[in-house]
């Protein structure tokens, strides 16, 4: 029988543990949390998306992308689009996830929807600097570094966004 209250509960305890690196707990509490909740609640894709890290941490890459794929599939399915700010972030984090399994073109298929319906976004444009540049796609890397860290939501997020992707801008990738 769903519980939303229990089941919000649950998934709060599991990324408790998951921030403690108490993994276990935190796959236990977040399990439950989706077997309490109601199945078409908004919240059930977003405790895949919490499973997904928790696998991802855990070194348990291809659960942790089922889970990334539950997590988009749901959003979609409950109407949201590729524009809106859910979307964007699922595909943000299967694409990353899919570029650390050394998936470069399947990630990169992942996020050409949300690319198309917000091309600028930065989110969208740090995910794509990364896919390009594993792509080898340098000069294209760059330019979307550019564009991630020009409409940043603010000048601290352009800052770190700077220091993170300085690997764009080196000399020998252009």
């Amino acid at each position: 029988m769903a519980d939303k209250a229990k089941a919000s509960r649950l998934a709060q305890e599991g990324l408790a543990h998951w921030e403690e690196a108490e993994l276990e707990l935190a796959l236990q509490k977040t399990n439950e949390a989706i077997v309490l909740a109601e199945p078409n609640h908004w919240m059930v894709a977003d405790y895949h998306g919490q499973l997904a890290g928790i696998h991802a941490q855990a070194g348990e890459n291809d659960k942790a992308r089922g889970h990334y794929e539950k997590a988009l599939f749901l959003q979609l399915q409950g109407g949201e689009a590729d524009g809106g700010i859910t979307v964007i972030v699922c595909r943000h984090f299967l694409a990353m996830h899919l570029l650390e399994m050394s998936l470069a073109s399947e990630a990169l298929d992942v996020l050409q929807p949300s690319l198309q319906a917000a091309p600028v976004h930065w989110l969208n444009c740090v995910a794509h600097a990364h896919i390009l540049h594993a792509l080898r796609r340098f000069a294209d890397a760059k330019d979307a570094a550019q564009l991630a860290i020009k409409y940043a939501p603010s000048l601290a997020k352009a800052e770190q966004l700077t220091k993170n992707l300085n690997v764009m801008f080196s000399e020998e990738n252009v």
